[in-house]
């Protein structure tokens, strides 16, 4: 493993960047450096269902409540050993399944399917709407049991598709449903057929999904998503459970707890000794000097 030594070192030129990974055992931060993982520990020592991480800081859900971490404001804070959880409100959200930043704030639903939005005005949750039973967040989108919704100032709005467990908000939405890898162009346009069960992107051309075809990766460049998808692999023998992108990076993690992170040449793992893994989560990273 790399030492916090050779993590400043080699972080002041390459920049740094926090992964967060949830899991039955707890949650997991990882520091990386480009495609070099550095050390990692328990940054919350509970059980974690859901985590989502960007320059307004990390929130989890737990089946107590959904918790918030405030950005990083230096290179120690960064650190997993010191980074503090705080609940959002007085009284404990309980049994989150999802969490995300929208864009007024938090957004949380519960295992009813029930959409709550964190204001921060009123320090407290507001109701957002109903749904079959949310599986994602990301962006401006849910993805639901009964399709995908997007976050509106007056609610949630079901914008088509159905059985969707995973979207990816930025850029060109994607969806990956039951049915198939779809896209939001003129309509849901189908990029593939089969269950796909997790999907990524980086809002410019590059993306990745998780399905029963296994690991499927585009690399289109001109922000075309329907085009340039390959079968892709990781270097290790455990399906992936999840992925990301962030900070120049895509990042995945495996059933046995093991993360691979690819910055342009190859994907580069470390088995982080976890048990029951179910997400990641990808910091906004730090510029190197």
């Amino acid at each position: 493993m790399q030492t916090l030594t050779e993590k400043r070192v080699f972080g002041s030129k390459f920049g740094t960047t926090a992964l967060f990974v949830a899991s039955e055992t707890g949650l997991v931060e990882v520091s990386v450096s480009a495609d070099q993982i550095g050390e990692f520990g328990l940054a919350h020592r509970e059980g974690v269902k859901t985590v989502a991480a960007d320059d307004r800081g990390v929130l989890l859900g737990t089946d107590g409540d959904v918790l918030h971490s405030e950005p990083d404001t230096d290179e120690e804070s960064g650190r997993a050993q010191s980074r503090a959880f705080s609940s959002l409100d007085d009284a404990p959200f309980e049994q989150a399944v999802a969490v995300g930043w929208g864009p007024g704030g938090p957004v949380a639903a519960d295992t009813a399917g029930t959409v709550f939005e964190w204001s921060k005005a009123g320090s407290t949750w507001h109701r957002l709407g109903e749904t079959g039973g949310v599986r994602a967040i990301d962006g401006g989108l849910l993805a639901a049991s009964d399709g995908v919704y997007r976050l509106a100032d007056d609610g949630l709005e079901h914008v088509g598709l159905s059985a969707v467990r995973d979207v990816a908000g930025h850029g060109t939405p994607l969806a990956a449903t039951a049915d198939g890898l779809f896209a939001l162009g003129n309509g849901w346009q189908r990029i593939a057929k089969g269950v796909f069960d997790r999907v990524a992107s980086d809002g410019h051309g590059h993306a990745h999904a998780i399905g029963s075809v296994g690991l499927r990766r585009q690399r289109g460049g001109d922000n075309s998503v329907l085009e340039g998808w390959t079968d892709d692999e990781l270097p290790v023998g455990s399906p992936a459970v999840d992925i990301a992108y962030g900070s120049g990076i895509v990042a995945a993690v495996t059933e046995n707890g093991t993360l691979a992170v690819d910055a342009g040449d190859g994907w580069r793992h470390q088995l982080l000794g976890v048990n029951g893994v179910r997400g990641l989560a990808i910091g906004p990273g730090a510029s190197g000097e």
